[in-house]
């Protein structure tokens, strides 16, 4: 039965993907994650990525959502408008979450570009980090490609450019120096400020490790399995790290836990070449 309803979901999607192909405007499109391992309801969701030259008017998104019929439990046209995530359109396929993400060739260029140069080094409002954009653009699967946009953009993204590495680099361990909250939050033996402040600072060292070992930083997911493949690193770098985390969670153990933790920047500042 479960094999049935992920062939359905493939079914369903490659329909849908057909009909968004279809429309004139359309350059190209992509899937972050696999077309061969979609997740199963409650698992995740699916991003798709539809490039254009103009965004296609309401009118024909939801005639492409209106043509799925009874395929689908749920659509819903423009339910984000701008913004980070461009112009999205939402279906439900077998209680799997589908996000149809528009954005113009024009502008996904234009963000490219003020990013591999640095213009953004840190995450913006709501946990978006731009150099993200370049590592789902970097490792998106093609589903439609009119004339090679998405192709090119991994080609040009394949490499990642030592200037934007030196930016990051700098920026975040510069922010690393800021220690004035965790050294409060020792002093006081505030476990929850402690752990505010460690948040913080952890979001900076992995932004530097990354930038270290020419990665684009994703988001904060899965990124002891990231960390476990780098070959420039803290030593012991992710058991460090949980250790970190462990003692900084009771009032007695956030001495010891920002001592490890001056330590392994210390060391990570002699990666960097800081």
């Amino acid at each position: 039965m479960k094999k049935h309803m992920a062939n359905d979901t493939k079914k369903i999607i490659d329909t849908l993907l057909n009909s968004i192909s279809e429309i004139s405007e359309v350059q190209s499109i992509g899937i972050s994650g696999s077309m061969t391992s979609l997740p199963r309801a409650g698992e995740g969701d699916i991003d798709i990525f539809i490039y254009c030259d103009m965004i296609p008017d309401f009118e024909k998104r939801q005639a492409i959502i209106n043509r799925l019929g009874n395929q689908i439990q749920e659509g819903r046209v423009n339910i984000f408008e701008g913004g980070h995530w461009g112009i999205g359109d939402f279906v439900l396929i077998n209680g799997i979450e589908t996000w149809l993400m528009y954005f113009t060739v024009s502008e996904t260029l234009t963000d490219v570009e003020s990013i591999l140069n640095g213009k953004y080094p840190d995450k913006l409002d709501n946990y978006y980090y731009p150099i993200g954009r370049c590592a789902m653009l970097k490792n998106i699967n093609i589903l439609y490609d009119k004339s090679n946009f998405l192709n090119d953009l991994k080609i040009r993204l394949s490499k990642y450019p030592d200037k934007l590495g030196k930016i990051l680099i700098q920026y975040h361990i510069d922010e690393l120096d800021d220690t004035e909250d965790l050294e409060r939050a020792v002093v006081r033996k505030d476990v929850l400020f402690y752990h505010f402040a460690m948040d913080i600072a952890i979001d900076h060292f992995l932004q530097a490790l990354f930038a270290i070992n020419k990665v684009y930083f994703p988001s904060r997911k899965r990124t002891l399995d990231f960390i476990e493949n780098f070959n420039v690193k803290p030593e012991a770098c992710n058991e460090t790290l949980l250790e970190v985390i462990k003692l900084g969670g009771f009032s007695e153990g956030i001495n010891q836990s920002f001592t490890l933790w001056g330590n392994m920047v210390d060391e990570l500042k002699k990666l960097g070449n800081v």
